[in-house]
């Protein structure tokens, strides 16, 4: 199997799997916060919504992203866009998918090429690396979700 195939198939997987946990927090605590700088569910999957769509054009242009000011201001407006788990199920699904057909053609031989992302004070990655970052955000908002869930009194894996 390529690693273009491996990615998306653990991309669609990781998708199937927050979705589903997302919808299994009951509707009054889906905004709930375990306190702190901890987000809520809502929270979190309104990141999931917009981040597919974010790693599209580096993908297409094979450039790092404007992190600018102003690019963060219009990050914080798509999130608030997508105002209750719904809708941000249907843009994460919409986004995932056009980002997995990119991922399922992106070229072989660029996979080692390198890119500069702006987080963290910037940091170099190769394409191969940056093909599964929205999986990896994924999983790692689903383990936030599965902790709220147990807090919550609810020990079901959903």
């Amino acid at each position: 199997m390529r690693y273009q195939d491996q990615i998306v198939k653990l991309t669609q997987k990781a998708l199937h799997d927050i979705c589903r946990a997302a919808e299994a927090v009951p509707p009054g605590n889906q905004e709930t916060s375990l306190g702190g700088h901890s987000r809520s569910v809502l929270s979190q999957m309104q990141e999931i919504a917009i981040s597919g769509a974010w790693f599209i054009p580096i993908l297409k242009d094979r450039e790092p992203p404007v992190f600018d000011e102003h690019a963060q201001e219009e990050l914080k407006k798509a999130r608030s866009e997508n105002d209750s788990i719904a809708k941000c199920i249907a843009s994460a699904k919409a986004s995932t998918t056009e980002l997995c057909a990119l991922i399922s053609t992106f070229p072989e031989s660029a996979l080692e090429d390198e890119i500069e992302l702006p987080f963290g004070g910037g940091t170099t990655v190769t394409m191969a690396d940056l093909l599964e970052m929205h999986r990896w955000n994924m999983v790692y908002h689903l383990g936030q979700i599965n902790l709220i869930q147990l807090t919550l009194g609810d020990p079901e894996m959903h």
